[in-house]
């Protein structure tokens, strides 16, 4: 080891050093130009729009399903698992509970 008389370098200005040289050899993050952000904006406007509407023109009821389940309860066939019923009933209950302001 060669004494010069020279403090060391302090950490802090390696550290510093070391995330300049990274920060150099990584490519810039393009700024995205105002028309840029305004097309990503209509394009999620638009998806929540079309969403939206998938959502007001869907039947509240299924009516396929519906006709399903009062086949299968007419024939006798309809089995359902009490305890899982009881379950969703308590949780569907305690979900609208905690949403109610």
């Amino acid at each position: 080891m060669k004494v010069t008389g020279q403090q060391p370098p302090k950490t802090a200005e390696l550290t510093a050093g070391k995330v300049r040289e990274q920060e150099a050899k990584q490519p810039a993050a393009q700024p995205q130009t105002v028309r840029e952000q305004d097309s990503a904006a209509n394009r999620t406007s638009l998806t929540t729009t079309r969403l939206r509407e998938a959502i007001r023109t869907a039947p509240d009821v299924r009516e396929e399903r519906v006709a399903e389940l009062r086949e299968r309860i007419r024939a006798g066939k309809y089995e359902t698992d009490a305890e899982r019923l009881a379950k969703n009933l308590i949780n569907a209950s305690l979900r609208e509970d905690i949403e109610r302001p």
